[in-house]
């Protein structure tokens, strides 16, 4: 099986959780980024490491990706980053027809989920909760608030807007304004199959936070949250591995954001025994096949993150 992981970057993590796997599936692992220093590259000489186009000039990208796919028998895609999403769900049913996978959901979900605003109609619509909307001309009555961005990532340009004198003078429209709620935060792992049906979930207490990742966290066991995690996924019905975050106050959950891709707290996820990825390359290899997952225990435990060091030719 020759398996596409696209945009890696840093996350070498999950290139040897693919690695891990390849006696297995027998798998070819090929890697593209539009960087060659990046960490993924470096993690092991069994993957197949290429350059891509940015994604920002699509034409270039599809062209690229179409013609890098057909000729080296690409058999699924897993996109890393949330750049290429909205171009890969365009793009699903076209490799559809060449046999080739996309572990990606539907341009509906991914659109959905990556403008914030769009993401609260949604949760309005389905009387899902979210920290409240506040308007530019408003802040001043509801601090503090937190500015963030209605497409954005990684906590990218967030703050927290405490004081008057920390108030933008002018609105952006690229950023809108929610109040701030202080609730323990958590982290969700959900998994879906390749159809939208919901096969299981894995919920994190996050500890410590960096760049809008999860550096540390607790894993933690509810049947509220995993009852919460199946509406969420009967709702949203996405493919394959999606991150929520959220607010708990011991009573209402509060959605802070949907990410439709495997999200920076899956190693988490991954090393307390609940592989996902070895889920979803079993059910691409027999799409018939019943899948019984076996939840190995529900002890709290606490995981962090490290880093290392990689020498670039």
């Amino acid at each position: 099986m020759n398996v596409l992981l696209i945009n890696p970057g840093r996350r070498d993590y999950l290139v040897k959780y693919f690695i891990n796997l390849s006696k297995k599936y027998r798998l070819k692992i090929f890697l593209i980024d539009k960087d060659k220093n990046i960490p993924s590259f470096a993690v092991s000489k069994k993957t197949f490491n290429f350059i891509s186009p940015e994604v920002k000039n699509k034409k270039k990208y599809i062209l690229f990706l179409r013609k890098f796919i057909l000729k080296k028998k690409i058999d699924v895609i897993f996109p890393i980053s949330e750049w290429e999403l909205k171009i890969l769900a365009e793009e699903k049913i076209y490799y559809k027809k060449r046999f080739t996978e996309v572990i990606i959901s539907d341009l509906k979900v991914i659109k959905i989920c990556q403008n914030k605003l769009v993401t609260q109609k949604f949760l309005k619509k389905n009387k899902i909760l979210y920290p409240k909307t506040v308007p530019f001309n408003q802040i001043k009555n509801n601090l503090p608030v937190i500015k963030k961005k209605i497409i954005g990532s990684g906590s990218r340009d967030q703050s927290v807007i405490k004081n008057l004198k920390d108030i933008p003078r002018f609105n952006n429209n690229e950023f809108f304004f929610q109040k701030y709620l202080n609730y323990q935060e958590y982290g969700a792992d959900i998994l879906n199959d390749l159809n939208g049906n919901y096969i299981h979930s894995t919920f994190k207490k996050k500890l410590l936070m960096r760049s809008g990742d999860t550096d540390k966290a607790e894993i933690v066991y509810s049947k509220t949250f995993e009852n919460f995690a199946k509406i969420i996924s009967n709702l949203l019905r996405p493919i394959g591995i999606i991150d929520i975050d959220f607010l708990f106050n011991g009573k209402d959950f509060f959605i802070l954001d949907i990410n439709p891709r495997i999200g920076g707290g899956y190693p988490f996820t991954h090393e307390y025994g609940y592989n996902y990825i070895d889920i979803i390359l079993s059910i691409v290899k027999n799409s018939k096949k019943k899948i019984k997952f076996n939840a190995k225990n529900k002890d709290s435990k606490i995981f962090s993150k490290g880093i290392s060091i990689y020498t670039h030719k």
